[in-house]
């Protein structure tokens, strides 16, 4: 049976994102057969169509019925103000008909939306969903797109155990948005999971003298104008915006990668001076790297830890070179090897920093095994560091269990040898691309190729909450 929906309007007509439109006020009663409704979270599916649901960490991160195939953003910024307006054009798919779906989108003015260029009704609800009825169901397996006019002054998040990530102001005046989980929907609105990787193409004017810096390769700068594509599909998470008055230098890689690496005033340039050897290294251990550009954007400001967004990780001052090496070895591990849940982020973190590991054993530090056993002499049996499990570290802390996930990693190359170790570094990253992958998938990929069975190992280490045995170690 047909429902009919009863639309209220206002009478005040506001000036909204340089616009001038009526308030349009839908009540959120809205009825609809389920079955053409998008969930407001992301409900994973694995490849022999079991159901795993929605991430229990996030359950309403992402959105269901409908896959995103590109994102293009147009925006203008003033730092004076701290004032976005901009405009999404999202193109996607549907996986399903669609009565009414979901975006993500923290905080900010939204003025209008279009679905296939036809004007929709839309309502915020809970504190990031951006609800939205197209005039006409859309089937399934159809191309769609939508539009979302929008504008305020974005705020960050406060994720524990991160601190603030998505979109903040810089001491010099500028802004970068970047961090995980929730840096996108600070910004624009997204299906934000990381099962859903999409292009990206930004178009970003400033005033005269700031510069734009994102993610991809920049493709154009026309007066304040500066336009950046990624055509390698990205994570929400993984990209990134920085506006200020950047000193950018550009340069090629002997295997043809280009470098962009941009400044902000009174950043350090020695900290990307090293690049070039750590991608030399990384690539000898990894393959080729997954991206067209590479690089870096150098604040001059204290952040928690380094930022790797696809193709250019965020520094701050308190970055050094371990942190420059976990940074670019994550566009393997971590970009190009995306998770599916936030329960999986030690997974891929854990062999990013093993490559520190690597790198520091390669210059003339530690070798990896004596740093391995000086850590398991130092925390012995400590039920605080060994009860944490890798496979589900708990909600807020995804990003505190690589101290022991290093670990892992190299009790790991011990059990199955470098052979078959150096086999899973190198080939996980570049089987899965574009496909999300989480722990029982590796689990799944190591036991194949040290062709043995790994079960004891695994659940010693992965899902174990106590020290492993000795035969593990």
């Amino acid at each position: 049976m047909a429902v009919r929906i009863r639309r209220t309007y206002s009478s005040t007509t506001l000036s909204l994102c340089g616009l001038s439109l009526c308030c349009s006020l839908l009540s959120p009663a809205v009825a609809h057969a389920s079955d053409t409704i998008g969930s407001d979270g992301y409900v994973h599916v694995a490849p022999n169509g079991v159901v795993l649901g929605v991430d229990p960490y996030y359950p309403t991160d992402g959105n269901g019925g409908y896959d995103v195939g590109d994102y293009t953003i147009d925006l203008s910024y003033d730092p004076a103000s701290r004032f976005l307006n901009a405009k999404a054009l999202v193109t996607a798919t549907t996986t399903q008909r669609l009565s009414r779906f979901n975006l993500d989108l923290r905080g900010l003015t939204v003025a209008a939306v279009k679905v296939n260029g036809v004007p929709a009704s839309f309502i915020r609800a809970k504190v990031h969903e951006l609800v939205i009825t197209p005039v006409t169901e859309l089937a399934a397996d159809t191309s769609f797109t939508v539009e979302v006019v929008y504008c305020g002054r974005p705020q960050p998040e406060y994720t524990p155990g991160r601190g603030a990530t998505g979109w903040r102001t810089t001491r010099s005046g500028g802004a970068v948005a970047a961090g995980a989980p929730h840096s996108a929907s600070t910004w624009f609105p997204v299906n934000d999971t990381s099962a859903d990787k999409a292009t990206f193409h930004l178009n970003a004017t400033v005033p005269t003298g700031w510069s734009v810096v994102s993610t991809g390769v920049r493709k154009a700068v026309h007066g304040g104008t500066h336009s950046w594509a990624e055509e390698v599909p990205v994570t929400p998470s993984a990209t990134m915006i920085a506006v200020d008055r950047f000193t950018v230098r550009e340069s090629t890689l002997p295997g043809g990668t280009s470098v962009l690496d941009a400044f902000a005033p009174g950043a350090d340039p020695a900290l990307a001076r090293k690049l070039p050897a750590v991608m030399e290294f990384l690539t000898d251990r990894l393959g080729p790297y997954p991206l067209p550009s590479t690089g870096g954007v150098y604040l001059s400001e204290w952040l928690t830890h380094s930022h790797p967004s696809q193709g250019r990780p965020v520094h701050g001052v308190t970055a050094d070179e371990s942190a420059l090496v976990q940074s670019l070895a994550s566009q393997w591990w971590g970009n190009q090897l995306a998770i599916k849940m936030w329960k999986d982020q030690p997974m891929v973190e854990s062999f990013a920093r093993y490559l520190v590991w690597l790198w520091n054993e390669a210059n003339g530090g530690l070798t990896v095994e004596q740093r391995y056993q000086d850590t398991l002499r130092r925390v012995g049996a400590d039920p605080r560091f060994w009860g944490r499990e890798l496979a589900d570290p708990g909600v807020g802390r995804e990003f505190s269990v690589t101290d022991k996930g290093v670990l892992m990693v190299h009790a790991l190359r011990k059990h199955i040898g470098d052979d078959k170790f150096f086999m899973v570094l190198r080939d996980y990253p570049e089987i899965a691309t574009l496909m999300n992958q989480g722990w029982h998938d590796w689990e799944l990929f190591t036991a194949a190729v040290a062709d043995k069975d790994l079960t004891a190992f695994h659940e010693a280490w992965v899902h174990g909450t106590t020290l492993p045995p000795a035969e593990l170690r």
